[in-house]
């Protein structure tokens, strides 16, 4: 069992036991935060869950890319729907009546590819599996939510046994600085979000305060573009899918910056007493004297991160 301080990164002997829930499949950012846990050495990744809106085609995916990097792991599709949101909520309808459909009827992921079919998911549900890992690994497993906190939220709420046994969660998620701001994973569950925020386990929060510094510029793009080994093949072909699909160049890395704060000093924190407002500022991260105290990040050297961002998944 590796025992470190809050905020203190492991090294090279250390592996962290990490779980990341992700909505892998839509902006391109959710792949580059999964390939740092494929790739950096420190990481013991015991799985991979996937939220939101067609969760089973977001854990073929998942997989998918841990094989094309050749470190299968076991990826477990979640749930679907947020607490009380629905689409009608979330997604504009304008948008939706563009939107794919797959056979079952449910959204068809951007970056989806038909051969992604062949990838192995588990059978297990993601909600009960992040329930039986705490179990086995009591006080070791840090839980990763870079999507919507609907799987982690009702593992919570199934066995609020593992709230003591979880070592951490750590979120790319809200705007600690704007409480009016709406953060797209806090808002499409609020229900959810207010209960990961209210439980006992530590929690980290990486919001746009800090993330929307962390844009894939042109220099950082040329190096992408430059990449042809096999290796990274699949990944290089969803970051073109994505760039395609939203006709948009300029990536934020939100989600990889989320992960690199486990592995690296890239950004500094500070505490404050959060809560995720349900009424009139919904969805906002609000201060809240009553509420526990929450690290979120502050500061964020972004040529540091994209040094080691670049370095990990590509070793350039």
């Amino acid at each position: 069992m590796v025992t470190l301080a809050i905020g203190e990164v492991p090294s090279m002997n250390e592996k962290m036991k990490i779980i990341l829930d992700t909505d892998i499949g839509d902006d391109i950012d959710d792949a580059f935060a999964l390939s740092i846990l494929l790739q950096d050495k420190r990481v013991d990744l015991l799985g991979v869950t996937t939220v939101f809106r067609n969760s089973k085609m977001r854990a073929q995916m998942a997989s998918s890319l841990a094989l094309a990097f050749h470190h299968p792991v076991p990826v477990y599709k979640g749930v679907d729907d947020p607490f009380i949101q629905t689409e009608k909520d979330l997604i504009p309808e304008d948008i939706r009546k563009k939107e794919k459909k797959d056979e079952e009827g449910k959204y068809y992921i951007p970056q989806f590819m038909e051969e992604m079919k062949k990838s192995p998911i588990e059978k297990e549900h993601a909600v009960d599996f992040i329930i039986r890992m705490v179990h086995l690994y009591p006080h070791e497993i840090i839980l990763v939510g870079i999507g919507p906190l609907t799987n982690i939220a009702m593992a919570l709420r199934k066995d609020p046994s593992i709230i003591p046994l979880l070592k951490e969660i750590r979120i790319m998620g809200g705007e600690p600085t704007n409480d009016e701001v709406k953060e797209w994973n806090i808002f499409c569950d609020p229900e959810a979000a207010h209960i990961v925020f209210a439980s006992d386990v530590p929690l980290y929060m990486i919001g746009l305060n800090v993330t929307m510094k962390c844009q894939l510029v042109k220099k950082y793009r040329d190096i992408l573009e430059s990449i042809h080994e096999k290796q990274y093949e699949l990944l290089v072909t969803m970051m073109q899918k994505w760039f395609q699909h939203y006709e948009f160049t300029m990536p934020v890395m939100h989600d990889p910056l989320a992960v690199a704060t486990l592995l690296g000093n890239f950004c500094t924190f500070k505490k404050e007493r959060f809560s995720v407002d349900l009424k009139d500022k919904r969805a906002g991260i609000v201060k809240d004297s009553l509420a526990r105290e929450v690290y979120y990040a502050d500061t964020v050297d972004v040529e540091k991160f994209f040094t080691y961002f670049i370095h990990t998944i590509f070793n350039r």
